[in-house]
């Protein structure tokens, strides 16, 4: 039995846009602790990693392990029918295979979804250590993003001292972003590096990333040619990361 309320609506499009950015299917696995999601996209080069511990939800009750797969397109047409002051109600229906979302406000609606077949195995998280950690404003990271791709499509990052520096290059040109983590209007307000590193990532991935972000901060971590982790909250004590493997450039020789 799995059954679960959450008074924002907010908060489930916010997950739903930011899983539908990368994923065809989700692959949520429902406990007692919480729903966690942990899937790479179909070219693997990028992996989604949310975490919705029991108490975001303003009723939980789980008493088992259960494996909830939904395609994407059906979810995000559900999302969208949701008025800001609908009250949510989530209940899986293992006898008819479906997972029922309801939503009561002015009216009482209900969707019921088809259940589809889950992976066969999960997939782990990778173990990683980074160089550079940057906890700054998702505005920042937004507009660095869209600046870098006027010129380019991919985006080199690379962090020293108090300084986080964005740049690309193209057939038209060159684009820079410095941001230092240092002065009262710093958009950058924690900046920790442990080398000097310097990584590329493809920018149409970060576009997609980007636009799914409605949130005030983000970490971002990075290594020297190694992926990038970027998380940010969900609903304050929830989180929703994603991790995007580097565009190594190849020794030209």
């Amino acid at each position: 039995m799995f059954h679960a309320t959450l008074d924002s609506t907010s908060t489930w499009k916010q997950i739903v846009d930011a899983l539908a950015t990368l994923l065809t299917e989700v692959h949520f696995i429902v406990s007692d602790s919480g729903i966690v999601l942990r899937q790479l996209d179909s070219s693997k080069a990028a992996m989604v990693d949310l975490v919705l511990p029991a108490k975001v939800f303003q009723e939980y009750n789980c008493d088992g392990n259960y494996d909830i797969c939904l395609g994407v397109d059906e979810l995000n047409k559900v999302s969208k029918r949701m008025a800001g002051d609908d009250r949510l109600e989530f209940r899986l229906d293992e006898d008819e295979n479906r997972f029922e979302i309801k939503m009561i406000g002015q009216a009482q609606r209900q969707f019921k979804l088809q259940l589809l077949t889950a992976p066969d195995e999960r997939t782990k998280k990778p173990s990683l250590e980074f160089d550079a950690k940057a906890e700054m404003f998702a505005d920042a990271f937004k507009q660095a993003v869209k600046d870098i791709g006027v010129v380019s499509s991919h985006l080199r990052i690379s962090a020293s001292g108090k300084t986080l520096t964005f740049t690309g290059e193209g057939d038209t040109g060159e684009a820079e972003v410095s941001m230092k983590a240092s002065g009262d209007e710093s958009v950058v307000f924690h900046l920790e590096v442990s080398a000097k590193p310097t990584a590329m990532y493809a920018l149409n991935y970060l576009s997609e990333i980007a636009k799914a972000m409605s949130t005030d901060s983000l970490t971002l971590q990075f290594s020297e040619n190694k992926p990038m982790l970027l998380e940010f909250p969900i609903a304050e004590i929830g989180s929703i990361s994603f991790i995007l493997a580097p565009r190594v450039e190849r020794d030209r020789r």
